[in-house]
């Protein structure tokens, strides 16, 4: 399973062909980043082929158009279409989906099935365009309270109902550990659906090491279950990004 550095989470700030060139001298080829609006994607792409690194995923879509608001779904789709535009410039096949914060005075019912019906339309776009989106379920308890989908359960759950074969999980070690005390018993019933993995450690979503996370039980965990993808580093580094980078690399290996 190769490493991939979350740019945005562990250089912050920092202009992003810095926080490439600082990544390839850890040893590390893969990246991934959040929103693309503001980017300089061709800068981006040709820095990244120089260096040897490869893009992996990034966000198909925002907060700001939820698919479960059916009002929102129009949005939310043409931002994806542009967002699948850039993956087949990146040479990038996967995109990470977020279903939205639940919506005050709507039903979880009728939210729930605009997010299938929402999800399944994206599918189809994906689809087309060889790409697979990868749904993540964020904790509520601390870093987004009123979070719609936020347990494993129902991430499982949603996505059968969906039931297309574009549309797929992304595992967030650190958020589902915040979800559920049990986490390293639930793994195994989502990885057939799972396409990108995140870590982070618990507390402070440091680097792994940083907290009480044992990892090398988490990477067994994913190894037994035949996950092969890659494991993105969405952390924020307790001391100097590349030190807590080789740190990780050593300890996920």
């Amino acid at each position: 399973m190769d490493l991939c550095v979350c740019l945005d989470a562990v250089f912050g700030e920092a202009p992003i062909e810095d926080a490439l060139r600082a990544t390839g001298e850890t040893g590390i080829r893969a990246f991934e980043f959040w929103d693309w609006r503001g980017r300089d994607l061709t800068a981006l792409a040709r820095q990244a082929t120089a260096l040897g690194m490869s893009a992996v995923i990034f966000s198909g879509n925002t907060f700001d158009e939820p698919f479960v608001d059916p009002n929102a779904h129009a949005r939310a789709l043409a931002h994806l279409t542009r967002s699948l535009e850039i993956a087949r410039h990146l040479g990038v096949q996967l995109l990470v989906i977020h279903v939205g914060y639940a919506i005050p005075g709507r039903s979880r019912a009728d939210q729930w099935a605009a997010a299938v019906a929402g999800l399944r339309a994206a599918g189809d776009l994906a689809a087309g365009a060889g790409v697979t989106l990868a749904v993540e379920p964020l904790n509520s308890r601390l870093d987004h309270p009123g979070y719609f989908l936020d347990t494993l359960p129902d991430a499982d759950r949603l996505l059968n109902e969906v039931g297309h074969p574009a549309v797929r999980l992304l595992l967030d070690i650190y958020h589902m550990r915040l979800m559920h005390d049990d986490l390293l018993e639930r793994i195994p019933q989502v990885l057939a659906k799972t396409v990108h993995v995140h870590v982070a450690d618990v507390p402070g979503r440091g680097e792994p090491g940083s907290g009480a996370i044992s990892w090398p039980v988490v990477m067994r965990t994913l190894r037994a279950g035949g996950y092969r993808g890659a494991i993105g580093l969405e952390c924020w580094p307790t001391g100097p990004p590349k030190e807590a980078l080789r740190r990780a690399e050593q300890l996920l290996a």
